[in-house]
């Protein structure tokens, strides 16, 4: 459906809203970001395609290419690396815009703790900061699941959006250096600014702010947990005590059995080297006034044989009372030491993005 560029520009500036900057499409415009002089905010007005809206080429235009980006949003492997496994967006509220009233209405929660370290590919910081961006907009994305307006993260030459069916999309915008500060801006697709022209201000505010507050409030409760998290180091050293204590535990346990091998294995030898000297003196040519004797030897080399098959069954479970001993020993010692790199790895993580935070 054609509209006129002139029309839309006369329609936003007849109530108070400044066009700064129109993003395009193979030339037709996609968004505009729009300041309120009311209140000195800006929003991105969506432009669906079915309004064919073109625009000739100037400083305030700004051509941009699609990203892919699966409708859960989730950036492919060629751009930032593995989707994540985990999401927090349902711990985010909606916020409730009552007709003709600004009210916010927001109470975040953060119930599900989590521990899921995430491998991202080798990349450059834009394919990493994409991820980052998107995981916010899928936590975000619950605060405007029932009203109109959505949201957008902008930085450096970027647009991530959630459209208006709560799915998502990504520009690259063409030919511009913008800062790589992130943005927060709030979104509304032409019809309903047609449907909310007149409150259209104040509600651009009052959604942004309310996700402001949402994020403030889920930052405090996160600060909070970290500190929980940080309060147990005190117990750090009787986890590891107790691992030591299993291991040496195991160690003890497998000296034994190795020893008691060690001590039947001498047993066993003595044993037959007594049956060996049996049966050679056995194997002699026997005559009638040694039966006796002979039979006794005989007597002999079956009580020896008897001996040598009950060391074999004491060896038998004794090996295997070993190999469990010393499978219990090693599991314990590669899961210990897994667990422990991990968590070094996670806590580097912390504090390097702690130091991050104290750059922002």
């Amino acid at each position: 459906m054609p509209l006129s560029f002139n029309k839309l520009e006369k329609l936003l500036s007849g109530r108070g809203l400044l066009p700064k900057k129109y993003f395009t499409v193979h030339d037709l415009i996609v968004y505009v970001e729009v300041l309120s002089i009311l209140n000195a905010d800006c929003f991105m007005l969506y432009i669906p395609s079915k309004y064919d809206i073109e625009i000739s080429g100037g400083s305030d235009v700004y051509k941009m290419k699609y990203i892919d980006v699966t409708e859960d949003g989730h950036i492919p492997g060629d751009y930032a690396g593995e989707p994540d496994a985990v999401d927090l967006g349902k711990d985010y509220d909606d916020i409730d815009l009552s007709p003709g009233i600004s009210q916010i209405d927001i109470q975040g929660h953060l119930e599900k703790k989590y521990n899921h370290p995430v491998a991202l590919k080798s990349g450059n910081s834009e394919s990493v900061q994409l991820r980052e961006v998107f995981r916010q907009l899928r936590r975000l994305k619950l605060c405007t699941q029932n009203i109109k307006y959505k949201l957008a993260i902008s930085f450096g030459n970027y647009l991530c959006c959630i459209r208006r069916d709560d799915t998502y999309e990504c520009f690259s915008i063409q030919g511009a250096s913008f800062t790589n500060e992130r943005r927060l801006m709030v979104t509304i697709d032409l019809e309903t600014l047609y449907e909310k022209i007149d409150t259209i201000s104040t509600d651009i505010k009052t959604v942004k702010d309310g996700v402001c507050r949402v994020l403030d409030k889920n930052q405090d409760k996160h600060i909070r947990n970290i500190q929980r998290l940080l309060d147990q180091k005190i117990k750090l050293i009787s986890f590891s005590e107790a691992m030591n204590k299993k291991k040496d535990k195991c160690v003890k346990t497998l000296e034994r059995l190795e020893n008691l091998l060690s001590q039947l294995d001498l047993v066993d030898k003595k044993n037959m080297a007594k049956l060996i000297d049996a049966e050679e003196k056995c194997s002699g040519q026997a005559s009638l006034k040694g039966i006796h004797v002979d039979i006794e030897r005989t007597n002999q080399i079956s009580r020896f044989e008897n001996e040598m098959s009950r060391i074999n069954s004491i060896k038998q479970e004794l090996i295997r009372n070993i190999l469990i001993a010393r499978t219990k020993h090693e599991n314990i010692t590669l899961c210990s030491d897994n667990i422990v790199f991990d968590n070094i790895v996670m806590i580097d993580a912390v504090l390097n993005n702690f130091l991050k935070l104290s750059k922002v």
